[in-house]
């Protein structure tokens, strides 16, 4: 079962009424989760895996207020229309199919919130994802790319972009054969003749999923905006997972807009 750190500072002002370290401590294993550690820097938490939406501060939060009477019923999340495509190339068939997008807008994130963020996406990947197999997760900075998108797959050496984490520019073949990211994860293509890639209107790279996104989209404090993507083998699962990230994402604060996907 997969271990995460909340900060108890961030879960106590995400619940709806205010309680003490006592009180957490003997509540919080009655959602089914086993309480390690307590204190007022942090909580330890060791998660089922039945239970994915538990792998954020924002999440559990959520779950607490509805297990302790204090915010019961189903969330609403106001979802508009961002007028942004995202076309699907019949090239990703046979390569990894399943896809799902969407945006939010209007973020407020400083270190710690960007942080989180980024051990949510590691423990979808972890758990949820199979190792990024099943489904992966990608989040971006839209400053400098331009819908419409497409999700399509190309030849190994097809086309170079700058990984994230690198200033040199390299093909998809270089990717996994030269970056962690990709030595880590090439296993995940194996067997395959093209690779997939998430481009803008102007040929940008968003991502080379599973594996790594582009330097162009990299997510930073001063981020407002951001498109996220989830690609993956099984509908079902990139579905779940999109929604749990972007709903984290927006209990923090933010703004959900939805993408229209079409298959060209």
């Amino acid at each position: 079962m997969p271990t995460i750190e909340l900060d108890y500072g961030d879960l106590c002002s995400l619940l709806r009424k205010q309680y003490s370290a006592e009180d957490l401590r003997d509540r919080i294993p009655m959602l089914g989760v086993d309480l390690e550690s307590i204190d007022r820097d942090k909580i330890v938490v060791e998660v089922f895996p039945n239970r994915p939406d538990l792998l954020s501060v924002e999440g559990f939060a959520r779950a607490l207020n509805g297990f302790l009477g204090d915010e019961t019923g189903l969330k609403n999340y106001r979802v508009t229309e961002s007028g942004i495509t995202l076309n699907i190339d019949k090239s990703v068939k046979k390569v990894r199919p399943f896809i799902s997008v969407a945006v939010i807008r209007n973020l407020s994130l400083n270190e710690k919130r960007l942080v989180s963020l980024m051990n949510l996406q590691e423990k979808l990947h972890i758990t949820h994802g199979r190792h990024r197999k099943k489904v992966a997760i990608g989040v971006h900075d839209m400053r400098e790319i331009k819908g419409p998108y497409t999700y399509k797959a190309v030849k190994p050496d097809g086309i170079k972009f700058r990984p994230l984490g690198m200033t040199e520019e390299l093909t998809p073949r270089e990717i996994l054969e030269k970056h962690p990211k990709g030595k880590e994860y090439a296993w995940t293509l194996d067997g395959l003749s093209r690779y997939p890639l998430i481009v803008d209107k102007n040929n940008n790279i968003l991502s080379f999923p599973p594996i790594i996104n582009g330097e162009l989209t990299r997510i930073e404090n001063s981020t407002t905006d951001v498109f996220i993507d989830v690609t993956g083998l099984d509908n079902l699962a990139v579905n779940q997972a999109l929604n749990i990230i972007v709903t984290s994402i927006a209990d923090g604060g933010g703004d959900i807009e939805s993408v229209e996907l079409v298959n060209v």
